[in-house]
């Protein structure tokens, strides 16, 4: 009776003391490994690997187990590490994680992305008890889509929300209102791998995208390792020789850090990363704006070649407006966190209707060797967000003959122009 008591003690022991380190073991050895994200339910795996640990060891009854207890510990932490590790690679083995490596083209549907009455708010607080007096509305109800193969380009002043809308998307911030929907999948606000590989966003600033202690080799196999589950070293460098070839940049590059390359290099290695782990939605912002001309001209091609080959879906922000007009299949035109027209390429540029969308098209600076004075600005200065004008929130800087005092009164409503063509407007001025 005794003899079956101290069993039972030590039974009881080995999986109170010895379970737990096992289980802590098993989480270091599997996801150590950045392929363990790519497996689901990595819990369970911990649990077998703990459970099989103790399977393996054995205790001795009586006092000799006291009396060299460190020596069974470490015996024991060098079990449950090989243990945790032969799981790994079975479970690697049987669910085949190299196959995600494989690049193919995107299944194609109706919408690629949805947005839907979009609002990010920052609130204001202030007082001793630090309430809430306001808000600072950075996007205010914006929504639009972005179909397989398509471009769509937003464009606007700085500071009217186009960045706050693309780092919505990503989950880079928390949005106040709306649905974000990809695939047919409303986006949850923790993303998960699969949703890390398919959006992918080019920054504007290359030098702050980039980590200055790590190659070039590396940089690009960041995702390749953690998205795609690639470990193998002569796949990865041949995948990250492809992937430079096609933004023009060279084999003697491989071992380079940032700091050895000019910014429009820097720039087409931060779009290499962006293209390594196959993406269905890129947004892009100002992804040419360190480049010199004849550069932008390649990247924007290239962009433009990979969308036609594999159905990206590009939400492309810029200030360019010739930039857009090359690469966009719609444009989209923002002002103070609001849309204010909607169209086509070419409903745009050669119909604009909307004030703002007028006054930004007159902006535009030509190449004119005999007349190079600045034609048309846009007057007043942007309003701000925390205190928006009453009505339509360009009616201050409204030029337009057809503004009335309805515009300060009454938020503007949405008015067809055309199929796609939409403006939000409270007295829309004739098309031509």
């Amino acid at each position: 009776m005794i003899f079956q008591l101290e069993i039972i003690t030590l039974l009881v022991a080995k999986y109170i003391f010895f379970f737990p380190v096992a289980f802590i073991i098993s989480i270091f050895i599997i996801s150590w490994d950045p392929r363990s994200q790519l497996v689901r339910l990595r819990f369970r795996l911990y649990l077998i690997s703990a459970f099989n640990s103790n399977l393996f060891i054995f205790i001795p009854l009586g006092t000799s187990f006291l009396g060299n207890i460190w020596m069974y510990i470490i015996i024991y932490v060098l079990i449950a590490a090989i243990v945790s590790f032969v799981v790994k690679l079975i479970t690697y083995k049987i669910v085949g994680i190299e196959k995600f490596g494989q690049i193919k083209t995107l299944e194609r549907s109706k919408n690629l992305l949805e947005v839907k009455n979009l609002k990010v708010h920052y609130p204001l607080v202030g007082g001793i008890l630090k309430r809430k007096i306001g808000a600072v509305k950075a996007v205010d109800g914006v929504s639009f889509d972005v179909e397989f193969g398509e471009t769509l380009g937003l464009v606007g002043e700085s500071g009217c929300g186009k960045t706050t809308i693309a780092k919505a998307i990503l989950g880079l911030l928390e949005k106040t209102e709306g649905e974000i929907i990809f695939q047919e999948k409303v986006i949850p606000r923790k993303f998960s791998p699969y949703l890390r590989q398919k959006i992918q966003m080019i920054f504007q600033d290359p030098d702050a995208s980039l980590n200055p202690r790590k190659k070039v080799v590396d940089i690009i196999a960041d995702p390749l390792k953690n998205l795609l589950g690639i470990t193998n070293e002569i796949e990865i460098r041949k995948r990250v020789l492809e992937l430079l070839d096609q933004v023009s940049l060279k084999r003697e590059h491989l071992d380079r850090y940032p700091h050895e390359f000019s910014g429009g290099q820097k720039q087409r290695i931060v779009i290499a990363r962006a293209l390594a782990c196959n993406p269905g939605l890129i947004i892009l912002d100002e992804p040419t704006s360190a480049l010199d001309v004849s550069v932008q001209a390649q990247i924007l091609n290239l962009l433009k070649d990979l969308q036609i080959e594999y159905g990206y879906g590009f939400l492309f922000i810029t200030h360019n407006l010739a930039v857009v007009s090359h690469v966009a299949d719609r444009v989209a035109v923002m002002y103070l966190g609001k849309f204010v027209e909607v169209g086509s390429k070419n409903q745009i540029f050669s119909n604009p209707t909307h004030p703002y969308t007028k006054a930004l098209l007159a902006s535009r600076s030509t190449i004119d060797p005999y007349n190079q004075e600045i034609k048309f600005v846009i007057k007043g200065e942007v309003p701000s967000p925390i205190a928006p004008p009453p009505g339509c929130t360009y009616n201050p800087r409204c030029v337009s003959e057809f503004r009335t005092k309805d515009c300060e009164l009454n938020l503007p409503h949405k008015i067809k122009i055309d199929e796609g063509h939409f403006i939000w407007c409270n007295n829309p001025p004739t098309s031509k």
